[in-house]
């Protein structure tokens, strides 16, 4: 190619074939190599997202089989723990504190019966009496000595005689006007207590059958001086509750000479068959045995049981006596036609009753409130304006007690009244008329015990006024 510069030409050279070879070849080098950088990219790319995915399920799975029942337990746990954390310190607190010295005077009561059960030791019969705290005292206060001589045969008597030094009584301070024999007053199955020489001798009385003979029909028997209930019923071979559930006598009753008391033939109780009864139905009663029912009265079958006949039931137990329910209390109408309504403080709680004489302060689940001494049949105030929720009788230790609810959360608690003013449901104004102080329940003394409840948690009702 020329190209014309001014007049002048000039040919310039055109590139080898070679060199247009190598570049081409170097172009597609460079295509292959980027290529193969890009498909290895984009595999491992691939591969990441695949492992990503793979574990994105593996761990949703392991969480749905693993990782949620695990948290469902523990917060099953939780919140059965935050339940006994309310309770121990709300109600077993106040048990627990008002109990320990007893339980813990009935440890120790048994710890001391244990250590001495574990001191016991067999006592063989050359030790009898000396083991006691009498012949302790003897022995250091006095010259006397007591021992048990065992049996001796007749052939050891006579040389035992003849060492025996002759002494009269009034060497030992007895008068008597028999001088002693030089004989043993013994033979030889006789045993001997003795102690300073003196002696008491064994009485050979005849063998005797001392069994007690069975008996089949109903006594009575007429209290002698001396007797006690235990005695009357080991004579019988009865128990001792069989002698009281017939005659009526408590456990802490006493008979006297010349009372008449009804002796069953066994022990167990008496019952009087009335209109429906049956054979079953009364051991169901009595807790006892049909067969034994009918062999103890001699009847074939129940059939020959008849109305206002009296049966024996061997070893019954007779049903708890039913247990009254509290009497129910008196209305609003009675307190507040006797005490007029307490002054209120704005912002702050009312007073809850007319006395501010604190006996027991708030001490956590120890003691749940404040115990405000007063006398019985003073008013009890409420704390604030709310609706009562609980007005009633608490078997746990409150006795006729009274729970407001303020809103919010806020809950007082009012215990141990003698009345009760309002019922469950009533709107109550603060400082109005809801209950007379009391001792009921678990109580030592007239008080109101008296509680602040916030979201369920006893808070220092001392804050609050």
């Amino acid at each position: 190619m020329r190209l014309q510069h001014g007049n002048t030409y000039k040919r310039m050279r055109k590139p080898s074939r070679n060199v247009l070879l190598a570049k081409k070849n170097a172009v597609l080098l460079l295509t292959l190599v980027s290529g193969i950088v890009l498909f290895a990219l984009k595999t491992v790319g691939a591969v990441l997202w695949g492992v990503k995915f793979i574990a994105n399920h593996v761990f949703k799975v392991v969480v749905w089989i693993f990782g949620l029942p695990l948290y469902r337990g523990f917060k099953t746990v939780e919140a059965k723990f935050g339940k006994l954390q309310e309770y121990g310190q709300g109600q077993f607190g106040e048990n627990f504190s008002r109990n320990v010295l007893f339980y813990g005077g009935l440890v120790v009561l048994s710890m001391f019966v244990a250590t001495a059960n574990l001191k016991a030791r067999e006592l063989r019969p050359e030790e009898v009496g000396r083991n006691s705290g009498m012949y302790t005292l003897l022995i250091s206060q006095s010259d006397y000595e007591l021992y048990i001589e065992e049996s001796i045969p007749a052939a050891d008597a006579a040389a035992q005689n003849a060492q025996m030094p002759e002494r009269a009584l009034a060497g030992i301070g007895v008068q008597s006007s028999v001088e002693p024999t030089g004989q043993l007053p013994y033979t030889e199955d006789t045993t001997i207590v003795s102690g300073n020489g003196d002696s008491v001798l064994k009485p050979d009385l005849p063998a005797t059958d001392i069994t007690p003979k069975p008996r089949d029909s109903i006594v009575t028997y007429v209290v002698q001086n001396g007797d006690t209930i235990s005695e009357v019923a080991e004579l019988f071979n009865v128990s001792t509750n069989t002698i009281l559930w017939e005659n009526k006598l408590g456990p802490r009753d006493f008979i006297k000479p010349g009372q008449n008391l009804v002796i069953l033939p066994v022990t167990g109780v008496l019952h009087t068959i009335s209109r429906g009864d049956t054979l079953n139905a009364i051991a169901t009663r009595y807790r006892a045995k049909p067969e034994d029912i009918l062999e103890v009265n001699k009847l074939a079958d129940a059939s020959e049981l008849v109305i206002g006949a009296k049966v024996v039931v061997p070893d019954g137990i007779p049903p708890a006596p039913a247990r009254p329910a509290p009497a129910p209390s008196t209305g609003l109408a009675d307190l507040s036609s006797i005490f007029k309504p307490a002054p209120s403080a704005v912002g702050t709680f009312n007073w809850p009753t007319t006395a501010k004489h604190i006996t027991q302060y708030f001490r956590g689940w120890r003691h749940t409130g404040i115990d405000i001494g007063n006398k019985t049949g003073q008013p009890v105030y409420a704390a604030e304006d709310g609706v009562v929720t609980t007005s009633g009788w608490n078997a746990g230790g409150y006795g006729y007690y009274i729970i407001i609810d303020h809103g919010n959360g806020i809950q007082t608690l009012y215990a141990h009244n003698s009345k009760l003013g309002v019922t469950k449901g009533d709107r109550v104004k603060k400082g109005g008329v809801i209950a007379a102080v009391g001792s009921t329940g678990r109580s030592t003394g007239p008080h109101v015990h008296f509680e602040v409840r916030v979201n369920g948690n006893r808070a220092n009702p001392l804050d609050y006024f």
